[in-house]
């Protein structure tokens, strides 16, 4: 991979075939496998933004159910964990994935209704999470007709620019 890509290679999370009760499973104290390949991974985004703080990672794949899902969690699972403000939000506007996992797939306050126009207020949208007080979330809301026109909108840049200063990281769990 390194030879065939230009772009830097920042970590390697290990297949985890456990079963999954709650998708967060990495633990600050845990020194399982995982949770040291997640805190390689947080230590790797470091020293690549040096010059310039990276604010804002997309985890995406061509392959349904490569666990782009399971990292995008437990990596802001392990960000929020050093004391970084982290924001996930749900951009899978079709499978809706994180949202599901979160028992949030119904819920009407999402990027979609924001982005649509539906809600004004930022705050509505955002969801504190049960464990860990660093950790936000942006689930996707209602499933529109047109995702990919709502994603490429000048509302969807709109939104991530307004969230910037808000958040150390910004992790977008995507298609």
């Amino acid at each position: 991979l390194e030879k065939a890509l230009t772009i830097p290679f920042v970590g390697e999370i290990p297949l985890y075939s456990g079963k999954i009760s709650h998708s967060i499973i990495v633990k600050a104290e845990a020194n399982d496998s995982l949770s040291e390949a997640f805190r390689m991974l947080r230590a790797n985004l470091s020293f690549m933004s040096l010059e310039k703080q990276v604010k804002v990672i997309m985890l995406t794949s061509s392959i349904p159910g490569s666990g782009k899902t399971f990292v995008s969690l437990n990596l802001a699972a392990s960000l929020a964990g050093m004391g970084q403000r982290v924001l996930v939000i749900d951009l899978d506007l079709r499978r809706r994935t994180l949202s599901k996992q979160m028992r949030q797939h119904n819920n009407r306050r999402g990027v979609t209704s924001y982005i649509s126009g539906r809600i004004d207020n930022i705050s509505d949208i955002i969801f504190k999470s049960e464990t860990e007080s660093n950790l936000d979330f942006i689930f996707s809301g209602p499933q529109p007709p047109n995702p990919t026109e709502l994603l490429m909108s000048k509302q969807m840049a709109a939104l991530i620019a307004e969230l910037r200063p808000m958040y150390d990281y910004i992790i977008i769990d995507s298609v």
